[in-house]
């Protein structure tokens, strides 16, 4: 079957599901039952495993952003909590020992189980999914979990440990596949656990639906939070800050190398940050707790009511009127009387009538449907409605209020066409109703320097009307556009224009082979933004003679040339010059082979990997080489990444192996032919690749264009442990934010094979 969107696969699974049910299930006994038992009857089962508060990750040290509410809220608050683990992160580094796979699964499981023990989680759940290479793609880590099955763990898990408050990471494309999937699991839980439709063959578990009341992101960018919960304050349980007490713990993710950086005291000691992205209860304007309204009171409103502000859709027409449901169910065993409801918006919007006041009953709900209204001129940007209550319960005032986000789109809209993984993203979200989320993540153009490269951009008419004009590009400097930018669209029509978008050397910054620039959009007051990736382009020639593979660079003199310098800085620490990490390389090929040689200047060449512990290439002075043969590669699976330390701790001579790709390991198993070398030169070394075609998922031919990349890592520990992960700095020829040097093939350089 055709994968076109991620997120309609899991939702089919959910709601395919339900359909296949041609009788409802029988409603899940009453858990609580009198009897013999050593309970005494008096406790369930599932009273054992009620939670308030539930973390969702991929691999155990995703926790590492929430351990300090975890201890605040566990071990102070008196809530209790759990958190959910994906998989045993046995594709992950070992910065401990030799063991891999399971083994080192079960061993970074017992980490984190020592670590969430001392933040106050006894309990915690690992569903035993497969970790496995790097990727940042949701795509690849779906097909490698075998499809959507595994959302139904995750809700099974939050209706049978009933958190109302739910923490996941962010979902949508720039950070770790299975990362991506855990949020969008996560996301779909949070959604659907409280629907006897979804999952329904739980039911005949005796589970029953549960409904969680608040859903958190970490946030993608530090704009995107909105609660941000101290640590700097002290723990009055373990009386030391929250950030120490973090530390302490984070520092049993020793195979991950954390107990290098979990000092104590803590070196900083910055607040955790969350993007509250759905609510069932009413929370204030700015939020200092994740659980008011869900646990706690927000302002005079009774924990628990439920308060919720649901637009038809995201997108709205400015100019013309949009419905706005809020809706108030009394979850409270007392009378609420004289309840009215309001909807309020941004100044110069116009909000119709609310309607008369009325008594809920325990367990009642009441609901008005407000038309909206925005300027015809309204900005096209997210805009936020407030619904509230206004009640009295026993002679007190009650009251509470709750937001949600529509954005007021003018007759005209244009938008660049994104890419495959921010697509199925924007899709995921829609369909969820979380597609406010969406505006912090613009789509990228992947641009190769010196070629016209096509990119679409769709305009849209929203009105009933006929409309013509032309859509307004900015560029960057080094940037040009050439095509149509004229469009006529009918009342309700939409086109797609293809504009050819072409960079140039000076689109570069001083010092960087790469650049991420900025580029966007315009039709009157609609504006729309794109990452336009700037990457290196290199013709590389056919060698007549096959360079011998020996350290000695010599022979590699017909090769392209190319460099990497201390700019091209895409991991931690910046070289302090040229002479602490750069590097000069020649590129070249025949029918057989890619050669890489490379002059490496690295003030201290660390070797303390042992020869048979070559793995993750990560952890120490280390060159890699990734190979994407056919050029449009969606993920890691269809390339080659290859890399080599150029010592170990028998001295110099380079090891050569692959990782994160879809066949990893040392080099005689992974890829027979392969060869490296290397040799200590003044001020660094020289290091020599020969990478057989015929290990690579496709062949190329004289003329192709394939995606290659080559990255650096330096690590300048003198007396570094043996194994140790020592990782200072990332430089890399095309060099993006952490992840996109090695595992974006479309954003990897671009190299013709010469003729």
């Amino acid at each position: 079957m055709k994968k076109r969107y991620l997120s309609s696969l899991m939702l089919s699974l959910l709601v395919g599901a339900a359909s296949a049910q041609t009788t409802p299930a029988p409603a899940a006994p009453n858990p609580i039952q009198s009897g013999p038992g050593s309970y005494g009857g008096t406790v369930s089962g599932m009273d054992l495993m009620d939670v308030d508060l539930m973390f969702i990750g991929a691999h155990p040290d995703d926790d590492g952003g929430v351990g300090g509410i975890l201890a605040r809220y566990l071990l102070d608050g008196g809530y209790k909590g759990t958190v959910v683990t994906l998989t045993g992160g046995e594709g992950g580094g070992n910065a401990t020992g030799r063991e891999t796979g399971r083994a080192l699964g079960l061993i970074r499981e017992e980490e984190e189980r020592r670590s969430l023990a001392m933040l106050g989680v006894n309990s915690p759940h690992f569903l035993g999914l497969r970790d496995f290479y790097f990727t940042l793609s949701a795509e690849e880590t779906l097909a490698k979990w075998g499809g959507p099955a595994f959302v139904c763990d995750v809700v099974r898990l939050v209706r049978l440990r009933r958190p109302e408050v739910i923490v996941t990471m962010w979902p949508g494309p720039g950070t770790h596949g299975q990362h991506q999937m855990a949020a969008r699991a996560a996301t779909l839980a949070y959604a659907t656990a409280g629907d006897p439709a979804t999952c329904p063959e739980q039911l005949k578990e005796g589970l029953q639906v549960f409904t969680p009341l608040k859903l958190y992101y970490y946030p993608n960018s530090a704009e995107d939070a909105t609660v941000k919960i101290p640590t700097d304050d002290v723990s009055r349980t373990a009386r030391i800050r929250y950030s120490d007490l973090k530390n302490i713990a984070q520092f049993n993710y020793r195979s991950q190398g954390w107990d290098t950086f979990s000092t104590l005291p803590a070196k900083t000691s910055n607040p955790e940050s969350f993007m509250l992205v759905a609510s069932r209860v009413p929370t204030p304007a700015q939020e200092t707790s994740l659980m008011g309204g869900a646990l706690t009171a927000s302002g005079s409103s009774p924990a628990g009511v439920k308060l919720e502000v649901q637009p038809a859709a995201y997108d709205i027409g400015a100019g013309q009127a949009a419905p706005v449901t809020v809706k108030l169910t009394n979850t409270t065993g007392k009378d609420m009387t004289g309840v009215t409801l309001a909807l309020n918006s941004p100044d110069g919007w116009k909000v119709s009538a609310a309607p008369a006041a009325r008594t809920l009953k325990p367990g009642e709900s009441a609901s008005a449907t407000f038309q909206v209204t925005a300027p015809a001129n309204a900005a096209a940007q997210r805009s936020e409605v407030t619904g509230s209550y206004r009640a009295a319960q026993e002679g007190q005032s009650i009251t509470g209020r709750a937001g949600n986000f529509v954005r007021p789109l003018p007759a005209v809209v244009a938008t660049f066409a994104p890419t495959f993984d921010v697509a199925a993203y924007q899709d995921f979200a829609r369909q969820t109703g979380t597609d406010w989320v969406i505006g912090s993540l613009p789509t990228r153009l992947a641009l190769a320097l010196g070629q016209k490269t096509p990119v679409n951009v769709t305009v849209t008419n929203r009105s009933k009307a006929a409309v013509n004009g032309k859509v307004d590009l900015k560029m960057p400097a080094g940037v040009t556009l050439s095509g149509d930018t004229a469009y006529q669209l009918a009342a309700g029509q939409s086109k797609t224009l293809t504009f050819q978008m072409e960079a140039v050397a000076a689109a570069l910054p001083a010092g960087r082979q790469s650049a991420l620039l900025p580029v966007s959009l315009s039709t009157g007051n609609f504006t729309d933004t794109a990452n336009a990736y700037i990457l290196p382009t290199l013709t590389i020639p056919r060698l007549s003679k096959a360079p011998v593979i020996d350290g000695d660079l010599g022979d590699m003199s017909a090769g392209a040339d190319g460099q990497i310098g201390p700019e091209d800085l895409w991991w931690r620490t910046k070289p302090d010059n040229a002479a602490d990490a750069s590097a000069k390389f020649k590129l070249g090929y025949d029918d057989t082979y890619l050669y890489v040689g490379m002059n490496v200047k690295d003030e201290l060449v660390a070797c303390n990997i042992a020869p048979d512990d070559i793995k993750a290439q990560l952890r120490s002075d280390a060159i890699g080489v990734t190979v994407d043969p056919g050029g449009d590669s969606k993920d890691t699976g269809t390339t080659m990444q290859a890399a080599a330390f150029p010592c170990t701790t028998d001295g110099f001579g380079a090891r050569g192996f692959r990782d994160a790709d879809a066949n990893q390991g040392v080099m005689e198993e992974t890829a027979p032919g392969m060869q490296v070398a290397s040799k200590k030169v003044d001020g660094g070394y020289d290091i020599e690749f020969r990478l057989p075609w015929a290990a690579m998922p496709k062949v190329p031919k004289p003329g192709d264009t394939i995606g290659l990349n080559l990255v650096m890592y330096d690590g300048d520990q003198a007396d570094a442990r043996v194994g140790a992960n020592i990782s200072q700095s990332g430089l890399a020829w095309a060099s993006f934010s952490w992840g996109g040097k090695q595992a974006l093939p479309y954003l990897w350089p671009r190299v013709t094979l010469g003729k």
